[in-house]
């Protein structure tokens, strides 16, 4: 068995508590000192805050899933990881982690956090990476295996061929899990989210699985990436790369 399945099949979440503790003070002072616009916090975040949570329902939740759901993964990356929080808690428990934030400001303070992590645990907090770019992007390069990109609340507006293309980049990735209900258009009402599924068969993605189902709280869905398995011998790879290059 794989170190990724093993890790996915025996741990259980830890350190949501340490990590709130943490990161709740940390935030109220970055907004404060830079203002909801200035630290990208918006209403999203000072709501967040003011209600004294670093981490939502649907964060934990996804989490627990992720460390029990069985598959071989190691390396976990988000689209739009905002403050940082989901990467955080992930990377901290075990898995390598990479937060793509778009929003210069909110990845500015995602990494002012990441730093205060690192003075009080600077080998889990090795794990997380935050990349101020939007997705995707060339960096970093992928496993061979045990790569997974999700989505949690990505609600934004982007053009169709912006859409197409963040779909098609996810195919780089073994495993993909999406909330349906929140992804570019939010589509809670019941069945509504077959719109935003429709691209990745679109892009080439089979059928997917639903992998959580919090109700109003999110729809997850995890979909295989289109991609070939990767080759695991030199030559194999070499005679490849004649025929197709």
């Amino acid at each position: 068995m794989s170190e990724g399945a093993c890790l996915a099949e025996t741990r259980k979440i830890q350190w949501a508590d340490r990590l709130a503790a943490i990161l709740l003070p940390a935030m109220q002072e970055r907004i404060e000192q830079d203002g909801a616009e200035g630290s990208g916090a918006h209403n999203f975040y000072v709501q967040r805050v003011a209600r004294g949570k670093v981490f939502l329902e649907y964060e934990i939740a996804l989490t627990e899933k992720l460390l029990s759901c069985g598959l071989d993964i190691t390396h976990i990356h988000e689209v739009g990881c905002g403050f940082g929080q989901l990467v955080f808690l992930l990377g901290w428990n075990g898995f390598q982690t990479v937060g793509f934030e778009a929003n210069p400001d909110r990845a500015r303070t995602a990494r002012r956090l990441q730093t205060i992590l690192s003075l009080i645990d600077a080998g889990r907090t090795r794990n997380v990476t935050i990349l101020s770019k939007a997705f995707p992007s060339r960096r970093p390069r992928l496993p061979e295996a045990g790569a997974m990109v999700v989505t949690t609340n990505l609600v934004t507006s982007a053009t169709v061929a912006e859409r197409r293309a963040l779909v098609r980049g996810m195919g780089r990735y073994r495993f993909v899990v999406i909330d349906a209900q929140r992804f570019f258009d939010l589509r809670t009402e019941p069945d509504s989210e077959h719109k935003n599924l429709a691209l990745f068969a679109e892009a080439g993605f089979a059928p997917p699985q639903l992998f959580l189902d919090l109700g109003q709280g999110g729809k997850y869905y995890l979909f295989e990436g289109p991609r070939p398995a990767p080759l695991k011998h030199g030559w194999l790879q070499s005679l490849r790369r004649r025929l197709f290059t």
